[in-house]
């Protein structure tokens, strides 16, 4: 048996693409992020908002950033049934799917139909740059 390929057609593409959400937070697809490499610059994470990152070796996350120089990352899968959360909007983080709220400071659920809140994912700063703890 014989299989016939296009030109082409094994070709994998592999892009960052960064776009804006309703919340005015940003969502990243994509990604060179490993589990020693940076998840982002700090300065790309709004700290009025936040930023989802749709692809990490860890699964999709939500990055809040607290303070000036403090970041928190929480797993981005809504845990009612895994759509990936928007980016944090007045203190909350909102599941597009079915409204599940969600604390931005410290993922708690907020209101459901989710029964449990966002699990927190180690994350640090190292110099402008933050990366698996």
């Amino acid at each position: 048996m014989v299989a016939l390929v296009a030109p082409g057609a094994l070709v994998a593409a592999c892009s960052d693409t960064t776009a804006p959400t309703p919340s005015g937070g940003t969502t990243t697809t994509g990604g060179g992020a490993t589990p020693s490499g940076p998840l982002a610059a700090l300065a790309d994470i709004p700290g009025d908002s936040g930023l989802v990152l749709e692809s990490t070796p860890k699964g999709p996350l939500v990055l809040v950033r607290p303070t000036a120089d403090t970041v928190k990352a929480f797993t981005a899968a809504c845990p009612h049934q895994g759509t990936v959360v928007s980016a944090p909007a007045g203190g909350t983080i909102t599941c597009p799917n079915h409204g599940s709220t969600f604390d931005a400071a410290t993922g708690a659920l907020k209101r459901g139909p989710a029964t449990t809140g966002l699990k927190e994912v180690p994350v640090k700063v190292e110099g402008d740059k933050v990366v698996f703890a």
